[in-house]
Formats: structure tokens, C-alpha cells, sequence
């Protein structure tokens, strides 16, 4: 799950407010919600600062701190909770001198959520095989147009899928873990293949296994090797798949 990787790896507790928010559209959704208000809340400690109102500052950096708190900024929030400390003890010298900590704080998140949400509107794809050749060509070939998510085993697909919203669906059939089969079923269990567009990523062309994967209700199968115009047929098929629920 590369976004939330994007998070993750930069100590965010991704898991822990998931207890929280539930699901990861109500997460996104806060995240969101969050970012865009930091700016105008930096302007509004800066003027408590200034104006040495140390009340109404104490009262801005608690709620700083309890919506990085449930949104897995945990050391982020330890610098807003000093700050809130210390606005209740009328410290100024304090919040003066470490204030510059605290933006620091406040642009590190920002930067981190503007690289999470840069994709954010485009239609999301995982692409899920085992070759890290075909994932790159994949990507090259279709990231300017789609959001892409990537994993490599069975597992990481159906975790992306729980997690994500997704557009379609690439599906390798032979991979580690669970294969591209039990992906399948796990989609069917859930009644997702009635309104994620899966394509099937595979070498093996004989009838059986063809015959097998278009058993489950899958879209299109894009054979290896594939081409530029191989990814835009099944593109294409996808787009369409979305239009005839239009008519």
C-alpha cells in the first residue's frame, strides 16, 4: 500500500488511528480536513504570540495537538503538547524561543501531506505482480493518467483492495503468497467484481486457465508480453465498462 507506505515510513501511526477512524476514507478524509487548515492556524498562534496572549495560544496548540494525536503524528504532537503546557503557564520566553521548533513541526507535516494527497482525484489502479520489470513498465506506461498502487504478493493485493477505493484492478495470476486465483476469490466473495474492472496480467495463455479467470467475471486478460497498445485496449475496456452502467 505505497501511499500509506508514504506515511509509515516517516513514523506516522497510520495503524494505531485506524482504531480510531475506522476506515481509511474517514482517515484520508480528516487528513485532509487537517492539512488544509494549518496554515491558517500557524497565522493564528503566530498573532497569539506576538500579541503574548498565552491563554488563546494554549487553547489553538491542544487542539494542534489532539488532531495530530489521532491522526498518527505522534512526535509532532509532543512539540504542539509543550507548547499548550506552557501557554497555560503564561511561559512567553518559552513559546518565543522554541516557536520556530513549532513551525518546523507544522511544515514537516505539511510536506509530508501535499507528497500523500499529490495524486489525490486521479482514479486509482494497483497493478499487482510479482515482476518488478512489468509493475515499472506498467507504471510508466499509465501513471500521468491514474493514481498508482503496487504489490507484489497475493496478500498486498487484497490489503490495498480493503483499504483503497480503487478504478481497475491488474492482476498478475502467478505470484508468492496467495496467487492471482485466490485474489479472485476473495473479489467474489466480497461481490467486488461486479464493480471493480479486473484485467488479468498472465504468460499463460491455454484455454483452461484463460477459461478459469474469465469464470470469476473478469474484464479482459492482457497477455505477456504486452504492448503500449495492449495497455491501451484494456484501458480502453475499462473506461467502457464504467460507461455502459450510464446507459
Amino acid at each position: 500500500m505505497e501511499k500509506v507506505d508514504l506515511l509509515v515510513n516517516n513514523n506516522v501511526d497510520v495503524k494505531g488511528s485506524l482504531e480510531f477512524w475506522g476506515d481509511m476514507n474517514s482517515y484520508n478524509e480528516n487528513l485532509l480536513e487537517f492539512k488544509n487548515s494549518l496554515k491558517e492556524k500557524l497565522n493564528n498562534l503566530e498573532y497569539y504570540k506576538n500579541a503574548k496572549d498565552c491563554t488563546n495560544y494554549a487553547i489553538l496548540a491542544h487542539s494542534m495537538k489532539s488532531e495530530a494525536k489521532y491522526l498518527g503524528f505522534i512526535k509532532e504532537a509532543e512539540v504542539f503538547l509543550a507548547h499548550e503546557l506552557k501557554g497555560k503557564e503564561q511561559d512567553i520566553n518559552y513559546i518565543e524561543n522554541n516557536y520556530s521548533t513549532l513551525v518546523e513541526t507544522v511544515n514537516k507535516i505539511e510536506s509530508l501531506l501535499d507528497k500523500y494527497f499529490s495524486d489525490e482525484g486521479k482514479k486509482v489502479i494497483l497493478i499487482a505482480d510479482d515482476s518488478n520489470i512489468i509493475l515499472n513498465f506498467l507504471e510508466k506506461s499509465i501513471h500521468n493518467e491514474y493514481s498508482i498502487l503496487k504489490a507484489r504478493t497475493g496478500n498486498e493485493a487484497i490489503e490495498i483492495i480493503k483499504s483503497n477505493d480503487l478504478y481497475a484492478i491488474l492482476l498478475d495470476l502467478n505470484m508468492p503468497s496467495l496467487n492471482g486465483f485466490d485474489v479472485l476469490a476473495y473479489l467474489k466473495e466480497e461481490n467486488l467484481l461486479e464493480k471493480i474492472p479486473v484485467v488479468i496480467i498472465t504468460g499463460d495463455d491455454t484455454e483452461e486457465t484463460i477459461k478459469k479467470a474469465f469464470s470469476y467475471g473478469i474484464l479482459d486478460v492482457l497477455n505477456k508480453p504486452f504492448t503500449e497498445e495492449n495497455i491501451t485496449r484494456v484501458l480502453t475496456s475499462i473506461e467502457n465498462f464504467y460507461e455502459r452502467d450510464k446507459i
